[in-house]
């Protein structure tokens, strides 16, 4: 019943919000967005998330623990983490599937961790084009996936469970929570250059043009980083 109540919440929100465009100013000269980020944003950046946490986080402390019981969040987060994220980091909802609420050449840096594997092949494809669209000409977009390529080895290596386990995710309680589809450096670099971006660039972990990715970036284990920018 919770599961259910929530995607139909969240399937609303997408419907009525389709068309929404952020056109705000959070207090930087340059625009900075966090897409597909779920609590893991900071302040000063444009944190943009599907969840229910984003969709009715408030800025009123009670109605938030009234939220953190029914979060998916709240297995992970403590709620002055959960709170602190809502208030002052300012996580704002949105589905991304149906494109990025951004004017086109708006923003400075895409940054997205761990969020493009959730999507199909082809949901997956228009959210690579969607950022070209929304980055200014000479941008930078930063992605983080699991690497395909480290699961390969891990299977060949006889980590059968494991590999399944971290890179074709599925889940009893959220289609979203699904890894649906997987990337090497050359398969996201051919979408990339075909979409016109440049210098698409293999990183290291902690490594790159992006701003503060010391704390963004994640799983350095079995992650794949890639920055890229707009052509001019």
């Amino acid at each position: 019943m919770k599961k259910a109540l929530i995607n139909l919440l969240l399937k609303l929100a997408g419907l009525l919000n389709k068309n929404k465009t952020y056109n705000i100013s959070i207090g930087n000269e340059k625009l900075i967005v966090n897409l597909g980020c779920g609590m893991h944003c900071l302040k000063g950046w444009l944190n943009i998330d599907g969840s229910l946490t984003s969709l009715l986080g408030t800025n009123n402390t009670f109605l938030n623990k009234l939220l953190y019981r029914l979060a998916g969040s709240s297995q992970y987060y403590s709620f002055e983490t959960f709170n602190d994220v809502i208030v002052t980091k300012k996580l704002r909802w949105y589905n991304l599937v149906n494109g990025i609420p951004l004017e086109n050449d708006s923003a400075d840096v895409v940054f997205t961790s761990h969020f493009l594997e959730h999507l199909s092949k082809s949901d997956g494809y228009r959210f690579l084009e969607e950022s070209f669209r929304v980055l200014k000409p000479g941008g930078l977009i930063r992605i983080a996936v699991p690497d395909l390529e480290i699961a390969i080895q891990k299977f060949n290596n006889g980590e059968i469970d494991q590999t399944q386990d971290l890179f074709f995710y599925t889940s009893e309680d959220c289609d979203f929570s699904a890894h649906k589809y997987n990337y090497t450096f050359g398969t996201l670099k051919e979408r990339l250059q075909k979409i016109g971006f440049c210098d698409v660039t293999k990183r290291n972990y902690q490594e790159g043009d992006c701003p503060d990715i010391d704390y963004l970036d994640v799983y350095p284990d079995h992650s794949l980083y890639v920055e890229a920018r707009k052509t001019i």
